[in-house]
């Protein structure tokens, strides 16, 4: 990754993504431009004007602001997104599931259509306290595709200088748990402790770990509540429309509630 990106559009909503984008550029030591995608040619030189008003109303300096023209904002930066050259950083609305399916969400479709990491803000997104990245905290479930996420961590841990944290929640309402009290905090740490022990091999970083208890969106969010300079990094299965609101979505969830970034991938 070598440009940080963050994707606006006209609303004064999503310009809370391009201070978040400038802290993760500088710290990177990568530059930063914000990029527009707008749907003919005749509304580029208007988008320029309103997003460098608003750019100079919030003190925005320093960022170059170019406006594309596309037919589809999903698919110019999903493709922008998969470059390995490249990180997107946006604000995700918060949408929850069905009004998303009614409207649409340039987030979500972004994230679908990306090979790599989105990194996003929700609307509970507090940027005075996380200026920086010192802990990134990825969320693993158990399964392959949780553990995806985990090179693409690692490589932004050694370039951040941050600590790597392993977070895994124990969904106390939807798994049977042995009577033993001990046996039970060693089974729920052994995939865990595992799990980081291999990173620590593979990536030659040092890893340290948490297991949550309860329903895993809530206590994801509950245990970020207090946290300062972290970023939150998941994967997510990408769904929308009915089947997000039949099955459900951590990832949405924790995008809409947490007060930090969340890099999100659908492998």
């Amino acid at each position: 990754m070598h440009n940080i990106v963050v994707a606006i559009d006209d609303s004064e909503y999503s310009l809370n993504a391009v201070e978040f984008g400038q802290r993760l550029a500088s710290q990177l030591g990568i530059e930063v431009k914000a990029i527009s995608v707008v749907p003919e040619q005749d509304a580029v030189a208007s988008r320029r004007a309103t997003l460098k008003t608003r750019f100079e109303a919030h003190q925005l300096h320093n960022i170059a602001i170019d406006v594309v023209v596309h037919d589809s904002a999903k698919a110019y930066l999903g493709q922008l997104a998969s470059r390995e050259d490249t990180g997107v950083c946006m604000m995700a609305h918060g949408r929850r599931p069905v009004p998303e399916m009614l409207i649409g969400s340039v987030t979500a479709g972004v994230v679908r259509r990306s090979q790599r990491p989105v990194f996003l803000c929700g609307p509970r997104y507090n940027n005075r306290l996380h200026q920086q990245v010192d802990v990134l905290a990825v969320c693993v479930d158990g399964s392959t595709l949780s553990e995806q996420i985990l090179p693409y961590a690692a490589a932004l841990v050694k370039r951040l200088g941050a600590r790597l944290q392993l977070l895994q929640v124990i969904d106390t309402f939807a798994v049977s748990k042995p009577t033993s009290l001990g046996h039970t905090d060693v089974l729920e740490s052994a995939y865990l402790a595992g799990l980081a022990r291999r990173v620590e091999s593979e990536q030659a970083l040092e890893v340290d770990w948490e297991v949550l208890h309860g329903d895993p969106a809530d206590s994801i969010v509950n245990y970020l509540a207090d946290s300062h300079n972290t970023m939150l990094a998941m994967t997510t299965h990408g769904r929308s429309g009915i089947t997000q609101v039949v099955t459900g979505s951590v990832s949405h969830e924790v995008v809409h509630e947490a007060p930090c970034p969340v890099a999100v991938l659908r492998p």
